[in-house]
């Protein structure tokens, strides 16, 4: 946000130095600056005036009107040889027709006077040193200071005004990222930023309703299904035991163990929209981590005794539902059993405010194009789905769930021994309260 508000500020002072060049070369470059005009026919009125009282009192009575008039204005009178003048006061008395015959206003702005018949210029400069051009000198640099001042003030608070907005919209957007399906942004004319906030409302009514029938349909169908599951399953265990022929059995056996195995479907179906249900509380309470993870270690099935490497920090515990996060460790560790080759590596550790649960294996990994997608639902690496190795593809989907409920995130990463390591972080409450 920092770097919209810089070009934004920075956007406005360009804009504002351009308007300031804009006004001066269209209103003074490109059409007559009048207030020059002005200054022209008052010192030939001057002129007019001073060659009207002098023609009786001669021309040393002219230098001393002059003079009296200079230091009345806080300017200064100079006599110059005509011979002496610059060029540009030589060049337009020397025209046949000058706009006006006997004054003139230099690049400075500083008047030049002659008079008939007369070799003499009198040059009327600004007194800079005098106390009232100082002062207006002070005056003019404080007007462009007050109005330089006045744009940094007004910029910056639209900049805030803006900012406050878009800050209250990012905040809806988080927390609706987070899996808050009920956030809405305010619609009120004090926090709108235009449509942005009704266009964000109607997105996230569609999303929460696209995602809520989602759920509901697989929770529904998951449902459904239980009960001729359990008589297909129930139906082939009777006919089992009455098989007389060893072809016969082997053939039930094998429609109850498919039985069984779309029953634990179902059951993880029904579980992955239970955990996906917003209005589910957490039960939190605060959990030591070393005695509960070890526990869990101790009790996972190890049929290829794997050598599983626990290192926990004895002084670490964190506030969540015990429960919930059994499942989600739980589902980890049992993926790491299913494709490590001899050891599983369980490490937890704080870390930036934040508790780090690390399992890693030594098992083949993830292809670098399939890491982004393993907590997808139903997601498999391997497009066979080779029922020995692959499980029903909603282990690390009810992971991450869950995780977030916790107000945590879990992220895949490649272990140094080549296999998968999977972090589940969670916030460290502890932290908070130091």
């Amino acid at each position: 946000m920092w770097r919209i508000y810089i070009e934004s500020f920075a956007g406005l002072f360009v804009l504002f130095i351009v308007s300031l060049f804009a006004f001066e070369f269209f209103v003074y470059r490109l059409n007559t600056d009048y207030d020059y005009v002005l200054e022209d026919m008052q010192a030939a009125a001057l002129h007019s005036v001073i060659v009207s009282i002098s023609e009786s009192q001669g021309s040393e009575f002219t230098t001393q009107l002059l003079t009296h008039y200079a230091e009345s204005t806080a300017s200064k009178l100079n006599i110059v040889s005509a011979n002496l003048a610059p060029k540009e006061v030589q060049s337009y008395f020397a025209q046949s027709l000058p706009p006006h015959l006997y004054s003139f206003h230099d690049d400075d702005r500083a008047l030049w006077l002659t008079f008939p018949d007369s070799d003499t210029f009198y040059h009327i400069a600004p007194d800079e040193t005098s106390l009232v051009r100082q002062n207006i000198d002070i005056s003019d640099a404080l007007f462009f200071v007050f109005i330089t001042v006045g744009f940094l003030i007004y910029s910056s608070w639209l900049i805030w005004f803006i900012g406050r907005r878009m800050r209250a919209l990012q905040h809806v957007t988080a927390e609706f990222a987070k899996g808050n399906l009920n956030v809405r942004a305010p619609t009120n004319s004090g926090n709108k930023v235009g449509k942005m906030n009704e266009s964000f409302n109607e997105m996230a009514d569609k999303i929460s309703q696209l995602i809520t029938s989602n759920r509901s349909l697989t929770q529904a169908v998951a449902h459904d299904l239980r009960t001729p599951i359990f008589r297909i399953q129930w139906q082939a265990e009777i006919l089992h035991e009455e098989a007389d022929s060893p072809t016969l059995k082997q053939k039930l056996a094998s429609i109850i163990e498919d039985t069984e195995e779309m029953e634990q479907l179902v059951d993880a179906l029904l579980y992955f929209a239970k955990v996906g249900r917003q209005d589910i509380p957490l039960n939190k309470e605060d959990i030591a981590v070393l005695p509960y993870i070890a526990s869990m270690v101790e009790r996972l099935p190890n049929p290829h005794h794997r050598h599983i490497d626990v290192a926990i920090d004895p002084d670490i515990s964190f506030l969540a539902d015990k429960t919930l996060l059994k499942r989600a460790i739980e589902n980890v560790l049992s993926n790491a059993m299913r494709y490590s080759v001899s050891t599983i590596t369980v490490r937890c550790y704080r870390h930036a405010q934040a508790i780090n649960i690390v399992v890693e294996d030594d098992g083949p990994g993830v292809p670098a194009q399939f890491r982004e997608r393993i907590f997808e639902p139903f997601f498999s690496v391997d497009p066979s789905r080779n029922k020995a190795n692959m499980g029903h593809g909603l282990g690390l989907a009810i992971v991450k769930l869950i995780i977030e409920k916790h107000d945590g995130h879990a992220t895949f990463e490649e272990s140094p021994s080549g296999g998968a390591r999977l972090v589940l972080t969670l916030p460290d409450t502890d932290a908070d309260k130091q």
